[in-house]
Parts: structure tokens; sequence; C-alpha cells
């Protein structure tokens, strides 16, 4: 008899590259998983407002889990939610307000941002430090991302809140106590899933908990070479079909 599997998904170099995709080959490969009784979910650093509506919506997607695991929907429905208190976005708001860098904030129905105005119009513009208590207060705000690398500036002003993950050309910036194998952890449960049933796809610094929580953790061929190392197994990249030769070997 066929045991169900979840799969976890990242996005961002697992089945989204440089605004690209899903790609048709991983879709075929996730819907026959899905027709064989398995369980599909995104899992990715990306807050709810930052992740498309094509794929928030997509017929293949069972549920997400969002902000690094801040944020855990099934059946769209939010049975698990963290989210950033308002002092210290306020706090973050004054830092980068006096800063040339530029910060997103990431929330359950909208992006704000600081220095990206012209770039990213759909975004609401900060102005004040103030402005998460007084024009946008009672904002749900789950992650952030900044520009380059964290400096000794911001790691003092918002360590205590944020483990911080370096990406290619910025960081993002997740809950203390959150992470995407929390996330999963909520799932699974919820979903009566063990463990050992659950495969997880990702290619980068955020992913790193994620694979090692699941019972396969795959790192995509265009993944870091640490994720490499502490992966069970090595797919394909994103441009060539990874996450489907991974289902097509693992699952189906």
């Amino acid at each position: 008899m066929l045991i169900p599997k979840a799969l976890f998904l990242d996005i961002d170099g697992t089945i989204v590259y440089k605004r690209q995709g899903p790609f048709a080959e991983d879709i075929e490969a996730i819907e026959q998983a899905r027709q064989q009784g398995h369980k599909v979910f995104l899992n990715t650093g990306r807050a709810m407002a930052n992740i498309p509506p094509e794929l928030q919506n997509a017929a293949w997607v069972d549920g997400i889990i969002a902000g690094g695991g801040a944020q855990v929907v099934l059946g769209g429905k939010t049975i698990y939610s963290k989210w950033i208190a308002e002092d210290v976005l306020c706090a973050a708001c004054g830092l980068y307000l006096n800063s040339d860098k530029w910060i997103v904030f990431e929330g359950e129905t909208d992006l704000y941002n600081i220095g990206l105005n012209r770039e990213y119009t759909e975004m609401r513009i900060i102005s004040s430090a103030d402005d998460f208590r007084t024009k946008y207060a009672g904002a749900i705000i789950s992650k952030i991302t900044m520009g380059g690398y964290v400096t000794a500036e911001e790691e003092a002003v918002l360590g205590n809140a944020f483990d911080f993950f370096p990406q290619h050309g910025y960081s993002e910036g997740i809950i203390k106590g959150e992470s995407k194998a929390k996330g999963m952890k909520v799932m699974l449960e919820a979903l009566g899933i063990e463990r050992k049933n659950s495969i997880a796809i990702g290619d980068s610094a955020n992913d790193m908990e994620m694979i090692r929580y699941a019972g396969l953790g795959i790192a995509m061929g265009n993944g870091t070479d640490e994720l490499k190392k502490i992966a069970g197994a090595i797919t394909g990249d994103v441009e060539h079909g990874g996450v489907a030769q991974a289902i097509r070997r693992w699952m189906l």
C-alpha cells in the first residue's frame, strides 16, 4: 500500500528562478504526486503578501508555510502564526530611515519599504519611525528583508529579534524561534503524517533546518555547498526540472 508523503518545496531557487516558473515539468510531476495521494506544500522565507497569487491559489498547493515558519496555512486557514512586535518594527524603521540601506517589511496582506520607493510602487512607504504605531497600526509583519549583508549596527538593534540569513545581494530576517522546520512540524501534526514520511527540497541557507528535519532532505543542484553537505540527496538544478526529477525518483 502506498504511504502518503508530505512534500515541502522552497520557492526561490527551487521552483522559481529569476522570476520565471514554476516550470511545466515540475508542475506535471507535482500533480502526479498529488494524484497518488501525496500532499504538496510551499515552505518559503517569503511572507504571505510576498507570495504571488498564482502560487498561493495554485490547485496543486495543499498548504503554505510562510515567513520562514512564522505562518502556517492549511486549507486556506491559518493554523499557526507569529508576528514582529510593534516596538521592534519601530526600532527597525528608525534605523533604516537614517541609513542608506533598504528594508522591506513583509506582512500577511501588504509589503512596506524604506529605500525602494520609486522601484516598487506596489509597496506601502514608511516615512516615520512611528508608522507602525500610527498609519499602519495593527499590521501583521512576519519577516524582514534588507539590502546587502547585516552590519554590526543592524545586529545590535535587531539581533535579539531575528536570525539573519545572507542571500545573493540581500539578507533575510526570520523571527527568532521560528523556522521552516518548525512550520513543517506544525503542518505534519495537523495532518497526522509522520516526520519520516516527509520530503523537503530547497537551495539556500534558510532551508538548512528544513532539509535536516525532513525524512528525506534534498538539495537542488544549484543549491549552496553547505546545503548539499547536509542533504540526504541532491537533484538537478531549478532550470532543468530538479524538482520533477526528485519527485519521480523518490515519490512516484
